[in-house]
């Protein structure tokens, strides 16, 4: 009898490929739960999928932090701010209704805060009427002075805060947004920013129509861009564009980190971020820039950047440390499209980033796990230990 040793092979390549997401995911089922108390804030919720806080939930959920009850975050439940429901109804589940002595109690109970997106929901894109990416009246959203009484009372704790963009803009009062900067010692410039894959009216339609006509608006009328580009938005609606090739070296802005960040959290030296960031900066030296963004513009791209006081170089994350635990993304970095397919599978990461597809520019999900996942893994790891480990022991 010829033995077939390629027939061989063959068969057990596919047996492995069958076998492994078994023993990946026996591998997490046996892998200890850890109880971790996270509040979660997401006024920008337009479907249960939560995308605004849907990386955030894969990571705590894959690290198998869990809530009191053993059970595991949802994105459609565990969270407060906006909640679709069913016919263009919606529920708000906010800290309006708490006292501050409620919300100090609040602050006891939970272990660590993450603010994912306060930027709201608005009548166009929620009731689906025409040009649903134009401006339109607010149904919800901006921080408020509730909000702003439970991160104080977090941060007197020394209780973990994370925040990303949107955290204080637009629609966010300037004295709520004031209080704030100055709670954590951030200032936001008035810019944000977004790339975009293509900058043609036709051919994108997730261009935002006021983005096109604000800048009609301050252009006379004209709109000469067609390839990709990055969209810079001031709180005062003036819109400034740089065009790939036009007014790019590259197309996309850099994630650049510095050692310190590589070392500790793992993550790459630099990467491509290619969603919605904001302009922040540090009026305290004890916030540490741990990454930032590069924009490489040529001469022209300079001279429009120099006219809007726009930095080609600004921080992407920051981290405090000394008097309380802090974090801040400068950019939309939780929402990512994540299949949850693999959260409970351990070790799956390795096994992901040798499928990542970083030549389409447009495709967030190499960002999720060659900077998002390790980074946020690594801060929740050192927190748990740190402050955590014991309690949860006892």
């Amino acid at each position: 009898m010829k033995f077939n040793t390629k027939k061989l092979i063959f068969n057990i390549i596919i047996f492995s490929f069958i076998l492994l997401p078994v023993i990946l995911w026996m591998i997490w089922v046996f892998t200890p739960q850890k109880h971790l108390n996270v509040f979660i804030m997401d006024k920008t919720v337009l479907t249960k999928e939560g995308l605004e806080h849907k990386g955030l939930d894969w990571v705590l959920t894959h690290k198998k932090y869990v809530k009191q009850n053993n059970e595991y975050y949802s994105v459609p439940e565990d969270y407060f701010g906006f909640f679709p429901l069913k016919n263009k109804k919606f529920n708000i589940k906010d800290l309006q209704k708490y006292s501050e002595k409620q919300i100090d109690s609040l602050s006891n109970y939970y272990d660590m805060a993450y603010f994912t997106d306060t930027y709201g929901i608005y009548i166009n894109e929620w009731y689906g009427k025409k040009n649903l990416t134009e401006h339109s009246e607010k149904i919800y959203g901006g921080l408020d002075e509730k909000d702003y009484l439970f991160l104080k009372s977090m941060k007197e704790k020394k209780k973990l805060v994370m925040a990303e963009f949107n955290f204080f803009a637009t629609p966010t009062s300037p004295e709520i947004r004031k209080k704030t900067e100055d709670l954590f010692h951030i200032q936001w410039t008035g810019w944000t920013g977004r790339y975009f894959y293509l900058l043609d009216t036709v051919k994108n339609p997730e261009l935002p129509r006021w983005v096109i006509r604000l800048y009609k608006e301050q252009h006379h009328g004209t709109w000469p861009f067609k390839n990709s580009g990055i969209v810079f938005v001031n709180e005062d609606e003036t819109i400034a564009i740089l065009e790939n090739k036009t007014h790019l070296n590259y197309e996309v802005p850099k994630i650049k980190s510095f050692d310190y960040a590589v070392n500790t959290f793992n993550i790459p030296k630099e990467i491509n971020y290619s969603y919605w960031f904001d302009i922040i900066l540090s009026t305290d030296s004890s916030n540490k820039v741990l990454s930032y963004y590069e924009i490489k513009t040529n001469k022209i791209g300079d001279s429009i950047l120099e006219k809007h006081a726009i930095p080609k170089v600004f921080p992407a994350a920051f981290e405090h440390l000394k008097n309380y635990p802090f974090y801040y993304f400068c950019g939309d970095f939780t929402d990512v499209p994540i299949d949850p397919l693999f959260v409970r599978m351990k070790g799956i990461k390795y096994l992901k980033l040798f499928v990542l597809n970083e030549s389409d520019l447009n495709d967030r999900t190499p960002f999720f796990w060659r900077y998002y996942y390790p980074m946020v893994e690594k801060i929740l790891q050192r927190y748990y230990e740190k402050n955590l480990i014991i309690k949860t022991s006892n």
